[in-house]
C-alpha cells in the first residue's frame, strides 16, 4: 500500500534516473523495479543508432499505408492484428522471430541485449520469455490522452524507447511509482471474476470506485492521482517498468507526433 513508510512521501524524477554506463547499473535496476516498479535512462540510446532505428520505424509503418489498420475493439481496444488503428493513431505490431530480425535488424539488436534478458530472469524468475512482442506505435491523431490510468491484462515487464523529444504536449509517459503490489491484485481478481481478456476492467480510475481503490492502495482516488510522474524525456530515453505500476500516456496536441517502440518480457516460456 501507498500508506506510512517509504511511499508516503512523494517520489521524485529523480529517485528513479539511473545512468545506464555506470558501474551499479544491474543492481541498481533491478532494486528501482523492485521497490518503485519503474527506472528510466534518458538520451539511452545516441545518434546514429536513434536515427536508424528512426529510420527502421518510418520503413516498416510505410510499407503498410496502403492497406487497412484494424479497427478498435468495442472496448477501445486495440486488437492483436499486425497494423491496427489505435485511438490516436496506429501500431504496428511484431513477434520476435525472424520476421522482425530481418525487418528490423537494428531495433531487434537493441531489445536483445545480455542486460536485458538478464535484468527480466532477476525480476520475472526463470523461465522468463524476454521481449516476446514488440510494438511499433505512431501517435498523431490529437486527444485529451492517449490512453487513461491503467494496467496491462497480461502482467508484463516492458521496455519502452522514446524516438521524439517528449513534454508535457505530446504524450508523455505518465506513471505512479510504488503501485505494483496492490494493481497486481486487482488484475488477479478480475481475471477471476471474468476469465476473458476483454471483459477485464483495466482502467484503474474510470472502472473502479472509491472503496476499491481505497481498500487496495491505502488511498483515495484524488490522492492516489496527486502522486503521478510525468516523463518528459530527450529522444532516445529508455523506460523501464512493471506493467502492473499504474500508468498512462497523456496528452496529444495538434500538430504534435509521439513514436515509441515497446517491447514485453513475460514470465514462463511464450510460444
Amino acid at each position: 500500500m501507498l500508506i506510512g513508510g517509504l511511499h508516503a512521501g512523494r517520489i521524485s524524477l529523480s529517485s528513479l534516473r539511473l545512468d545506464h554506463t555506470g558501474g551499479n547499473f544491474a543492481e541498481d535496476a533491478l532494486e528501482r523495479l523492485r521497490e518503485y516498479g519503474i527506472f528510466y535512462c534518458p538520451s539511452w540510446l545516441e545518434e546514429p543508432v536513434l536515427e536508424s532505428v528512426r529510420q527502421e520505424f518510418e520503413l516498416a509503418f510505410s510499407e503498410v499505408r496502403n492497406t487497412d489498420p484494424a479497427q478498435l475493439t468495442d472496448e477501445g481496444k486495440v486488437p492483436v492484428s499486425r497494423y491496427g488503428r489505435t485511438r490516436t493513431g496506429a501500431q504496428l505490431r511484431f513477434d520476435n522471430d525472424a520476421e522482425f530480425v530481418n525487418r528490423l535488424p537494428i531495433s531487434r539488436a537493441i531489445f536483445s541485449q545480455d542486460w536485458m534478458a538478464d535484468l527480466a530472469g532477476s525480476y520475472l524468475g526463470i523461465p522468463c520469455t524476454l521481449n516476446r512482442h514488440i510494438i511499433l506505435t505512431d501517435d498523431f491523431d490529437p486527444d485529451q490522452e492517449i490512453i487513461p490510468h491503467h494496467f496491462d491484462e497480461m502482467n508484463a515487464l516492458k521496455f519502452y524507447v522514446c524516438l521524439d523529444d517528449i513534454d508535457r504536449e505530446n504524450g508523455p509517459f505518465q506513471a505512479i511509482p510504488g503501485t505494483t503490489e496492490p494493481t497486481s491484485r486487482l488484475r488477479v481478481n478480475e481475471w477471476l471474476r471474468h476469465e476473458k481478456f476483454d471483459d477485464v476492467r483495466q482502467r484503474v480510475f474510470e472502472q473502479h470506485n472509491e472503496e476499491v481503490i481505497h481498500a487496495l492502495y491505502g488511498q483515495f482516488k484524488a490522492t492516489l492521482r496527486s502522486r503521478e510522474l510525468t516523463f518528459q524525456v530527450p529522444a532516445g530515453s529508455l523506460l523501464v517498468f512493471d506493467t502492473d505500476t499504474v500508468h498512462r500516456a497523456g496528452l496529444l496536441s495538434p500538430g504534435r507526433r509521439r513514436r515509441i517502440i515497446r517491447a514485453s518480457s513475460y514470465r514462463g516460456i511464450w510460444p
